[in-house]
């Protein structure tokens, strides 16, 4: 269960549930990452690749805290919007994602163009922006076989909240680079895992242990949380493996125990 100290809207925290699937208190507000909430051995066929889930979530929907938003990197691949994920996206009050997912959901889901920000507002509350971050979901070419995706930014204006930013499955790092130059980044919730298929080849659909680390170096030394790097069949590399490089780069990364919360740095903190 979500301890008391995730749900106190004082609190900025990460709770990661299992795969992409993350609930971030910041600022105020709560919203989910990537909701996927079907049962561990749930397959689906994703054009000639087939998905299987290994894990079953932290926790269940109904005991979720009330969301604010669900942001969503995409919704074509169901390790990141599994069947129950999209029924939980479909009710939430508000939806950010790609301008192609956003006509694929319909409802209240808000398409985001890279770099454009919306923000989240309401009386007595610290806005809260979510700024879409360019992403691309594999080495430069595979756009037609992935579709768009995007990652997100979530920072205030006054600076008063750790800035947070989701990447979604991404391996662009040049986008990482422009991202850190034009916001500080406070932590970094990576998708990792280095996803891949033999029906593929060679081809690495999130970032591998190395790409991370050098991401790392590229958003300016931010707290790393491990994100979909477990409880799916398609990572080709496991904890041990991404752990191994972390340390050998003398780099810290944070791998979360599901269900329990984190405790983000205080961005006044030197």
């Amino acid at each position: 269960m979500v301890t008391d100290v995730a749900v106190t809207r004082a609190a900025n925290t990460v709770t990661v549930l299992g795969g992409p699937t993350a609930l971030i208190h910041v600022a105020g507000w709560t919203l989910l990452t990537d909701p996927t909430f079907d049962a561990a051995g749930t397959q689906y066929q994703n054009g000639p690749v087939m998905v299987r889930k290994t894990a079953d979530p932290a926790l269940e929907p109904a005991q979720l805290p009330t969301l604010d938003a669900v942001v969503v990197s995409h919704t074509e691949h169901q390790d990141n919007l599994d069947t129950a994920g999209r029924a939980m996206a479909s009710a939430a009050p508000e939806v950010f994602t790609t301008v192609v997912g956003a006509k694929d959901l319909g409802g209240a889901a808000v398409g985001l163009e890279p770099w454009q920000t919306r923000t989240l507002s309401k009386p007595g509350r610290t806005p809260l922006n979510i700024t879409a971050v360019p992403a691309r979901h594999g080495p430069v070419g595979t756009e037609a076989i992935t579709g768009p995706v995007t990652g997100f930014l979530l920072h205030t204006d006054d600076g008063s909240a750790p800035t947070v930013y989701v990447s979604g499955d991404t391996v662009d790092l040049d986008a990482m680079s422009a991202l850190a130059d034009r916001y500080r980044v406070d932590v970094a919730l990576l998708h990792l895992g280095a996803a891949g298929f033999e029906e593929l080849g060679d081809i690495r659909l999130s970032l591998t242990a190395t790409q991370a680390v050098e991401a790392r170096h590229l958003l300016g030394d931010p707290l790393v949380v491990a994100v979909h790097a477990e409880g799916w069949a398609h990572y080709t590399e496991d904890r041990s493996h991404v752990q191994q490089v972390f340390d050998a780069a003398g780099v810290p990364l944070h791998w979360p125990t599901p269900g329990q919360p984190i405790t983000l740095p205080d961005p006044h903190t030197p």
